[in-house]
């Protein structure tokens, strides 16, 4: 396990290979910083796992008893932490109105760092929506669960973008959007303009994004 701390937070990284951990430990410590984590979380564990198939990540917020601050444990594979690899770089047929998907690129060590940073800023940044209440799950009807959370997924990415942080980008997003969301239905000009509100901010708030939501096909 490697260890780290950051302003008060205990950072840690579970399973990864020799050499990995250390790297994760320290762009979680970035973005922590960035994000201001540390009044929020008290402790931050990365779990990395070796099934190829996990190309998804997960995270979840316990009270330590005698802490005033809970601890966050991101979950993943190291599909999410590798460049050409996992849903986000999943290739789609591009709409007449869409510029073309670009194939993934070759794996370089510089690829697979962007990535692994996209992805940990990605979820720290949904943690600390959680934890400010910016984001109340409770409130989300569950017909409409998955379509949300994808919109939300825009509206991080967006936010980091604006900030200038490490994130996934509008292309990544844009080829994800159009699959998940054209496997219910064809997805309309009026579709992406809701798209591109969510990545420009927009639509922001949560009473916003739900409402916007409600315009979009249900997955």
């Amino acid at each position: 396990m490697d260890r780290s701390a950051e302003r008060g937070v205990a950072i840690s990284c579970q399973t990864c290979g020799p050499g990995l951990g250390d790297e994760l430990v320290r762009v979680l410590g970035a973005a922590a910083r960035a994000l201001e984590l540390a009044e929020h979380v008290g402790e931050i564990v990365l779990c990395v796992d070796d099934l190829p198939a996990d190309d998804v990540g997960w995270l979840r917020l316990d009270p330590v008893t005698g802490r005033s601050r809970p601890r966050l444990t991101l979950y993943c594979g190291r599909l999410v932490l590798a460049n050409g690899a996992g849903a986000l770089a999943a290739a789609v047929e591009p709409y007449a109105w869409e510029a073309p998907v670009v194939a993934p690129v070759a794996r370089t060590a510089a690829a697979d760092a962007a990535a692994s940073a996209a992805f940990l800023h990605h979820q720290l940044l949904l943690a600390h929506d959680l934890l400010t209440r910016r984001l109340l799950p409770a409130d989300i009807p569950a017909a409409l669960a998955e379509t949300f959370a994808a919109a939300w997924d825009v509206v991080l990415d967006g936010r980091l973008a604006r900030l200038g942080l490490p994130g996934y980008a509008l292309e990544a997003r844009r080829a994800q959007f159009s699959r998940l969301l054209s496997s219910a239905s064809v997805l309309m000009p009026h579709h992406w303009q809701i798209f591109q509100s969510l990545w420009d901010g927009g639509l922001a708030g949560q009473a916003e994004v739900l409402a916007a939501v409600r315009q979009l096909p249900r997955l």
